[in-house]
């Protein structure tokens, strides 16, 4: 009756069997749940409900409770416990406002969290990507560490949030470190936290608590961090500096990387005994070009996300646009198809993209390829000529890395750099 007063719409019943009726086709906003009721008690409807919806906002209620019993039901999911005699009217009151409130909010951060799962969404129908998301799925409920890797831009991060979401810390927070940006004098106060003036300032392994860490380009780490960070996970636990005291953690750890791992431990730039540690599950990431039949899903998606998002009517891709996607070997990946999508719903003024409105990298090479097919040579100049110019632009591609383009032509490295040295052409020293 104070309740309906007060504006709250009512329902009720006498037992907890059909209060489990009511809850199975209808969702409360708040549930107050009495302990001693015929048939079954309210410990038992409570698990009930908690099987029927998890998400559901109970108070225990009960003349005979105690501090036992209390602690039971908040176990078993219960927000809150009030003994009878109830508290006064004002007092009941707020506390029925802060449960639904905090119903309301976590409502509201459940949606959030949502609409972030579906904006890094891994997008693709192709057996490799499929294959991906079976990893995903199995790597989620274990424990271990995950080793991604994958060029730039073929979304490792979005792998490592995918894990962290179907894991059992989903509740928990995923913090994500970009490991070029992790110096030795940094360290401390980023990761360990540390003790100023008798403050403590947290370091983000205490802040992921209970949840999952992201360490994305782990290749970047100096030998002293790799040393630091493998002591981590081998025991799970940190001393702040300052402090002797050591702190355990429960952590998840999943590492990202762009580069050939075995390779750097070959050439003493990784440790090996780090690398054997963060690499107990593995997922490979394809590149685009490998997985050419995901690219006009991926144009489609991102059409229609952008449009919406930018409030622009949507667009779409003329055919001979979308040919011309498809044969373009995309070295950023999904990110510089995204860019370059995104890019083009802003700036073309018209409902259908058509492929004199797409600008691809590589003009230049494309002048000058049209260039030399008017020039007076010989078929063996030809050919020295349009190789030279090709390999320049596949270097430029993959920002001289000679390692990624040496793949990405299918040769060796070493014939990669008796191209390189035929052709007079500079590595920048950019490159591995």
């Amino acid at each position: 009756m104070v309740l309906s007063t007060d504006g709250y719409e009512i329902d009720s019943c006498l037992n907890g069997v059909s209060a489990i009726q009511k809850v199975t086709h209808t969702e409360y906003d708040l549930i107050l749940l009495d302990i001693k009721m015929p048939r079954m008690d309210g410990l038992e409807v409570l698990e009930k409900i908690m099987e029927i919806d998890k998400n559901s906002v109970v108070i225990m209620i009960s003349g005979h409770g105690t501090i036992d019993t209390a602690v039971e039901a908040t176990k078993k999911g219960a927000y809150d416990f009030l003994q009878k005699p109830l508290p006064d009217l004002h007092e009941l009151k707020l506390t029925i406002k802060n449960a639904i409130e905090f119903k309301k909010s976590r409502d509201e951060l459940r949606r959030v969290k949502n609409e972030f799962r579906e904006s890094n969404r891994i997008i693709g129908n192709s057996d490799k990507i499929k294959n991906v998301l079976e990893l995903i799925s199995k790597f989620s409920k274990l424990n271990s560490n995950v080793l991604i890797t994958g060029e730039s831009g073929t979304g490792k991060e979005l792998v490592a949030r995918q894990i962290h979401f179907e894991s059992d810390r989903a509740d928990k927070p995923l913090i994500e470190i970009n490991s070029a940006n992790l110096s030795e004098e940094k360290i401390d106060r980023e990761l360990f936290g540390i003790i100023e003036n008798n403050n403590f300032i947290p370091g983000k392994f205490e802040m992921a608590d209970g949840g999952t860490i992201f360490f994305d380009e782990i290749s970047n780490l100096s030998n002293e961090v790799q040393t630091k960070l493998l002591n981590v996970i081998e025991t799970n636990s940190i001393s702040r500096s300052g402090s002797n005291v050591d702190i355990h953690l429960d952590l998840r750890f999943i590492f990202g990387t762009n580069v050939n791992l075995s390779e750097e431990v070959a050439e003493k730039r990784f440790r090996e005994d780090f690398y054997h540690r963060i690499n107990v599950l593995q997922i490979s990431l394809p590149p685009l070009r490998e997985r050419p039949e995901d690219i006009i899903v991926i144009i489609d998606y991102f059409l229609e996300k952008l449009c919406m998002e930018n409030r622009i009517p949507k667009k779409i891709f003329s055919d001979k646009a979308k040919d011309m996607l498809l044969s373009f070997r995309w070295p950023g990946n999904v990110r510089e198809l995204k860019n370059l999508i995104e890019r083009l719903v802003i700036t073309v003024d018209k409902d259908i993209i058509d492929h004199d409105d797409i600008e691809l990298p590589g003009t230049k090479h494309s002048k000058e390829f049209s260039e030399l097919f008017n020039k007076n040579m010989s078929l063996n100049d030809f050919q020295n000529e349009s190789e030279k110019i090709f390999i320049l632009k596949m270097l430029n591609d993959y920002k001289f890395n000679i390692s990624k383009t040496a793949e990405a032509l299918n040769i060796q490295r070493s014939h990669l750099y008796n191209l390189l040295s035929k052709y007079n052409i500079p590595t920048k020293s950019k490159g591995k």
